[in-house]
């Protein structure tokens, strides 16, 4: 492996252009061009990186090259309008790296440079450029869906989980970095659902210990359970394997006791106050009103009512 082959490992987007410039001189070629993940392919001459550098840009990284094009500060080179661009060299930097190639390259920038183990048996994928790309293991093991994905709204991460939407549900498919822009991939699915389950039960127990602090109960975690006592112990196992104990001590409930009603007070004879009552005077009897009924009594009417008359009485007197 020579110099260059280890100037071009370290060439990155991040990468300063004056490092560009240096890496430029080294290779030997006559342009320089930087492919992003999205928007126009950069080519630049040898000359203006150099007036790029000159003008106080030496410490800007190469990534910001379409900035400075959108500012005007510099304007790119057009590649159709060169002649013999396949006869040209130009050194490339994106986002899986560098390499030097001939300037045609530039004019057809969708197809992502490949590396020389990208059709070894691992599933492998690759952004660059704007697209996602899948080698034929990935192929087959996840399909083609994940290479409709913007590559460009992936994670800056070393490691990332993608959800896959398929007839049979949704897949999480777990993308390892090998280097910039490429990654290895793999099923994650069933790790994460057990994530996701472990993740719900630990949130039962964090709420159920809630609970019984709020109640004024204490609990601990035991490795084993104390000699000679079963009570609230309670074993705590995961998928059949035993994982401890735990101890759950909860305050004793309180008799209610009925409230105590105060005694009735007794009032001391010393206390007992005489009350006066004037007597009650009968009322006068009114002078009654002859009644009208017994004056419209006739006298024979009137003989019945004397003292030892009957019915009986009646006839008699009658004859």
């Amino acid at each position: 492996m020579n110099i260059l082959d280890n100037t071009l490992k370290s060439l990155t987007p991040e990468s300063t252009l004056l490092y560009f410039l240096r890496t430029l001189f080294g290779s030997a070629a006559e342009y320089a061009v930087y492919i992003p993940d999205s928007g126009d392919v950069i080519v630049l001459s040898k000359g203006q990186l150099v007036f790029l550098v000159e003008r106080g840009c030496a410490d800007a990284m190469i990534k910001t090259l379409p900035q400075l094009a959108e500012r005007k500060i510099i304007r790119p080179v057009d590649p159709q309008k060169i002649d013999y661009p396949d006869e040209l060299k130009a050194l490339y930097v994106e986002t899986t790296g560098a390499f030097v190639g001939t300037l045609e390259t530039a004019l057809y920038p969708d197809e992502p440079q490949y590396p020389s183990w990208w059709d070894a048996p691992v599933p492998f994928a690759i952004s660059s450029r704007g697209v996602l790309r899948l080698n034929d293991t990935a192929v087959s093991m996840f399909g083609s869906g994940l290479e409709k994905m913007n590559a460009s709204e992936l994670p800056e991460r070393d490691e990332f989980i993608v959800r896959l939407e398929g007839l049979n549900g949704a897949r999480f498919i777990a993308f390892r970095k090998l280097r910039p822009g490429i990654f290895t991939v793999d099923d994650c699915t069933d790790d994460l659902t057990d994530a996701q389950d472990i993740t719900w039960w630990a949130a039962v127990g964090q709420t159920w210990i809630h609970e019984i602090e709020a109640k004024g109960g204490k609990w601990q975690r035991l490795s084993a359970p104390p000699e000679g006592r079963k009570k609230n112990i309670r074993p705590c196992e995961w998928q059949g394997q035993l994982q401890g104990y735990l101890d759950v001590q909860m305050p004793g409930r309180k008799k209610s006791v009925p409230p105590k009603l105060p005694k009735p007070e007794i009032p001391q004879p010393s206390e007992i106050q005489e009350v006066n009552e004037e007597p009650i005077q009968p009322e006068p009897l009114s002078a009654r009103k002859p009644d009208d009924v017994i004056s419209n009594i006739g006298p024979q009417a009137m003989a019945l009512l004397v003292s030892g008359q009957s019915r009986e009485n009646e006839r008699d007197y009658v004859l």
